[in-house]
């Protein structure tokens, strides 16, 4: 991940993780966001759920992104949206390329945010 996202930040005991430049895709009002996850406890075996983003996230039109809502409580502090969505499928394997993991997680959230607008 670290190599994919190197401002990529983690709570010291790995349950949470924050990229604080993310690359936002087209048809948003910015271009980049401060993006957070957190690690369920029972990684790998259950993948992360849902998606933090700082506030004040909106679509081009001016609108909020569909199942997104503002000022959520994270493990950090601050101000932050919370997108409302769980991934379908979760298949964890002991090799990196033939299960889910991280990665897999993030390429979801992508596809996500460019569902929202």
């Amino acid at each position: 991940m670290k190599e994919r996202y190197p401002s990529l930040m983690h709570g010291q005991d790995y349950d949470w993780v924050m990229i604080p430049d993310f690359p936002l895709p087209e048809g948003y009002n910015r271009q980049s966001a401060k993006l957070m996850f957190l690690i369920p406890n029972t990684y790998p075996h259950t993948g992360p759920d849902c998606f933090y983003v700082d506030v004040g996230l909106r679509l081009g039109n001016g609108e909020m992104p569909s199942n997104y809502n503002e000022h959520m409580s994270v493990p950090v502090g601050g101000a932050w949206g919370y997108f409302s969505w769980h991934p379908e499928i979760w298949q964890s394997a002991d090799d990196i390329n033939s299960g889910d993991n991280l990665l897999t997680f993030m390429r979801a959230v992508n596809l996500r945010l460019r569902e929202a607008n």
